[in-house]
């Protein structure tokens, strides 16, 4: 808008000036003579006096007409000089528009920033409350079985004449699925939770195949296999644990109750492109190892990889935490007997992957000799060990 009315003025005195330069011309020259004596007589008069002002008449017009050229000189330069002055108004405006814009977004980020990241700890926190609920639901459960049980101890005594039913020995008594809440806390508590579970897990993504289908025994809560299907790699599970097999379900995952091995005799031979048995191979006798590693071998196809998992004994505080913590795991099994196992039953080539060392305090450096290279290893080695194979083609 300023720019246009300073134009419009900047025109105006233009006109005006041309008009003066055309007036300037005119000094100095003869009128017309109109027609008539009285005109005759006067334009005598005009020739005398445009006779006498020879002299003045053209100094007159260059003193006008410079002046003339000064002011339309000035009015171009103004003209000019406005011209830069209203595009540095311009560009300074718009650089402090972009400025303000700039400024705008980088408080708009910086509050997108801050609401993610409390998100995050949002979810994080509800994640753990999720856990702490599921722990107190699986408690639960547990002090409703040993009330159930409690209840049938204190039930009254046979009527007189009845026989007494034969009790059952301890053994017989024992109901594994009446334990399930036990051991899916117990096993949630020394695992960690999901996410850790999970970025433990990353390590044998590169090793799957894509086109699957991957068989994993002993499945848990599904950590695996619901990594392997973000990778769009199909997958299935088994459990003995009725809770973490519903847990599976709950999260949309194939998971089905049962015993790995016996699940593994009903699958047909060669129609696996992998298994995976994380955390379980520590769970059988010897005579349960051999079947596992045979029956692995007869469902895998030709070059299916096969991995196993299980604590790195010569860590000794992972076989004191895992171990000793866990009835549910019968003993430590070295490396060198698992990968022996593995390549007796025809499973090869075998690699040895050792996992997730603890980096903690007091850790000794290991340039201090073969002792303390020792030590680190026996306390603060990796906490995992797998055995990967193949079968042969």
């Amino acid at each position: 808008m300023l720019e246009r009315d300073l134009s419009e003025e900047l025109s105006q005195l233009r006109a005006r000036l041309q008009r003066l330069k055309e007036e300037c011309r005119e000094i100095g020259r003869i009128p017309p003579r109109p027609p008539g004596l009285r005109a005759a007589l006067g334009a005598v008069g005009v020739a005398v006096m445009h006779r006498l002002m020879f002299w003045y008449a053209p100094a007159l017009q260059r003193v006008i007409g410079g002046l003339i050229q000064t002011m339309d000189d000035a009015l171009v330069s103004l003209q000019n000089n406005t011209a830069l002055e209203l595009e540095r108004a311009t560009t300074l405006s718009l650089e402090n528009d972009l400025r303000e814009q700039a400024e705008s977004l980088q408080q708009f980020a910086e509050e997108q920033r801050q609401k993610e990241e409390d998100l995050n700890r949002r979810f994080e926190a509800a994640d753990e409350r999720q856990q702490l609920l599921r722990r107190e639901v699986l408690e639960n459960a547990q002090r409703l079985v040993r009330l159930l049980e409690q209840v049938r101890r204190r039930q009254p005594e046979q009527t007189e004449g009845e026989q007494p039913a034969p009790r059952p020995c301890a053994c017989e008594r024992e109901d594994r699925t009446a334990l399930d809440p036990l051991y899916a806390a117990l096993e949630s508590e020394i695992r960690g939770t999901r996410v850790e579970v999970q970025e433990r897990a990353k390590a044998y993504l590169p090793l799957m195949p894509r086109q699957g289908p991957v068989l994993d025994l002993g499945c848990g809560r599904g950590e695996w296999l619901e990594l392997l299907q973000r990778e769009g790699i199909p997958a299935r599970g088994v459990d003995g644990n009725r809770l973490m097999v519903a847990e599976c379900r709950e999260r949309h995952l194939q998971a089905e109750q049962g015993d790995a091995l016996d699940y593994l005799a009903r699958v047909p031979d060669g129609s696996l492109a992998a298994v995976t048995a994380l955390r379980l191979v520590e769970q059988y006798s010897f005579a349960q190892l051999v079947r596992l590693m045979e029956e692995v071998a007869r469902v895998l196809r030709p070059g299916g990889t096969a991995i196993f998992e299980t604590p790195n004994p010569d860590n000794l505080l992972v076989a004191c935490r895992d171990f000793y913590k866990d009835p549910g795991r019968r003993r430590p099994i070295p490396s060198e007997v698992l990968r022996f196992l593995v390549e007796s039953r025809g499973l090869a080539p075998v690699q040895t992957l050792f996992l997730n060392s603890l980096d903690a305090p007091g850790r000794l450096p290991e340039d201090d000799g073969p002792v303390a290279r020792r030590l680190n290893r026996y306390f603060y080695g990796p906490r995992d060990y797998a055995i990967v194979a193949n079968r042969e083609s």
